[in-house]
């Protein structure tokens, strides 16, 4: 199926990245009501200007934004084209039916407890727990720079200057980023508040914005900060500037060998540790293999993701274990819309070592 996208926000970049919402689709064109993006590329396609779709063969148009009504009235009165029309929501809640469909039969009482939520709320990500603090928004600020940030806790948190900001009553803002990090989230780092001590040792791969590593820096004796996206380490380097001294920034990739782009756990820390949280887009199973040594070392809490691929959960389990981690999940399941496959997956997997391995070590 041939696809134009209407909308070059928030919305429209979701659509993408979310590969469930467009498997075996072609995305052709994007198309937006705003001049000055006439004949320049969003996410490597071309934006055209509505009265183009009458030039354009195309099976489907994905209005992505919050004006759906808006804009079909104004295709309904302003263009003739004979594509389906529907919106980004609309797509949500065929992909909800779909998870429905598949799982109705499913034993697991998590899952049935998924659904049941499904059956009376939109699409969540999460499964059926009810993101904490969905309604909290944060103000985007600028230094003299013009590098955007947000006050998290207390801190100035920064961001790349090409970020997509939400936009909402003409406030530039940024979604609660801890919605995840709730008590029964299935994404939820750390299970138990008391995991957290002073003078830790902490690995933080996966950065990101840095919400992790900047909730637990005053409790940290050192933070590895390990991100392989370039375009956050401008961020970062702002973001724990004041906290330089205790702080060191990997930009690459985790991995189970060292290459200019990789390294691995072995490699860059010859100490014990004592948290290790891994949330690195499906590269995992290969960090862990890259750790064997500073985690057979270590006492470590582990929170490593398991939902970015099919069976990384069981990869995860079986490496924690092999290195002496009794292993946990996090409640419920998420369904991680990225890639292909639309299935319920667990979320994180944790690792602890018992008592009695601690004191050999």
């Amino acid at each position: 199926m041939k696809v134009i996208v209407w909308g070059t926000g928030y919305f429209a970049n979701e659509y993408v990245e979310r590969k469930s919402y467009h498997i075996d689709d072609e995305i052709i064109a994007f198309v937006d009501n705003n001049k000055n993006l006439w004949g320049k590329n969003f996410k490597e396609k071309e934006i055209i200007s509505p009265k183009q779709l009458e030039q354009i063969e195309f099976d489907r148009l994905v209005i992505c934004t919050i004006h759906f009504e808006k804009i079909k009235t104004q295709i309904q009165k302003e263009l003739f084209i004979s594509a389906e029309i529907i919106s980004y929501f609309e797509v949500e809640e065929s992909i909800k039916n779909a998870l429905i469909s598949k799982y109705s039969y499913d034993q697991n009482c998590e899952i049935q407890k998924i659904l049941t939520y499904y059956r009376s709320h939109s699409l969540n990500l999460f499964g059926y727990y009810d993101k904490e603090g969905d309604d909290i928004k944060y103000p985007v600020y600028y230094d003299k720079e013009e590098m955007p940030y947000i006050l998290f806790e207390g801190k100035r948190m920064f961001f790349p200057r090409s970020y997509l900001f939400m936009h909402e009553n003409n406030l530039v803002c940024v979604k609660n980023i801890l919605y995840e990090q709730g008590k029964h989230s299935p994404h939820r780092y750390i299970k138990f508040d008391n995991e957290i001590k002073k003078d830790m040792i902490i690995v933080d791969a996966g950065v990101c914005e840095g919400n992790f590593a900047l909730r637990y820096v005053e409790y940290a004796k050192k933070i590895y900060l390990i991100e392989s996206d370039p375009e956050w380490i401008g961020a970062l380097e702002r973001t724990f500037q004041p906290y330089k001294e205790k702080v060191i920034i990997c930009n690459k990739y985790l991995s189970n060998k060292d290459t200019e782009q990789s390294i691995t756990l072995d490699t860059l820390i010859h100490e014990r540790i004592d948290i290790l949280k891994m949330d690195i887009e499906g590269y995992e199973v290969s960090a862990l293999e890259g750790g064997e040594s500073v985690l057979r070392d270590s006492n470590a809490y582990c929170a490593i993701c398991s939902y970015h691929k099919q069976n990384d959960e069981h990869k995860i389990k079986y490496l924690l274990q092999s290195y002496g981690y009794s292993t946990d999940t996090s409640e419920g399941f998420m369904f991680f819309p990225y890639d292909d496959n639309i299935e319920f997956r667990k979320g994180v997997v944790y690792g602890k070592k018992s008592k009695e391995i601690v004191e050999n070590i």
